[in-house]
């Protein structure tokens, strides 16, 4: 009983920090924070604990609390680090697909062109003079 006592006291002393959190939660997961926390409850209250009952109280007030903030500022969702790294992989999935289309379409060099690139860029050949013993001197 001691630690839901400690819970609870950590809750009133973190109320504003907490409901600021939460605000930046989307509407979605802020109704299924309260969903579960009404099914929590329920359970308290039937099993009689008093101080858990007393917690999730205090609980769906700062989360109600943190709807209404929300709503009040127009404050924005922050996403998950998984919605971000599910947007990096579609990014790179179309990126990956562009470019591949590209390298599909990509125009055929006839031959005739390709030989005139060729001939075009022709280096010349020169001979290798044969070599010479005397080379061994220059050093």
């Amino acid at each position: 009983m001691e630690t839901t006592q400690q819970k609870i006291q950590e809750a009133i002393a973190n109320t504003n920090e907490w409901i600021v959190y939460l605000a930046t939660k989307t509407d979605k997961d802020l109704q299924r924070r309260l969903g579960i926390n009404q099914l929590q409850f329920a359970e308290a209250y039937k099993n009689k604990q008093k101080d858990v009952c007393e917690l999730l109280e205090l609980m769906r007030r700062i989360i109600i609390e943190a709807r209404m903030y929300k709503e009040e500022n127009t404050i924005a969702d922050i996403p998950t680090e998984i919605e971000l790294a599910i947007a990096e992989n579609k990014r790179e999935a179309k990126q990956y697909a562009e470019r591949h289309k590209v390298i599909e379409n990509k125009p055929t060099i006839a031959e005739h062109e390709l030989e005139d690139v060729q001939s075009s860029f022709k280096v010349q050949n020169t001979k290798v003079k044969e070599e010479d013993d005397n080379q061994m001197s220059l050093f």
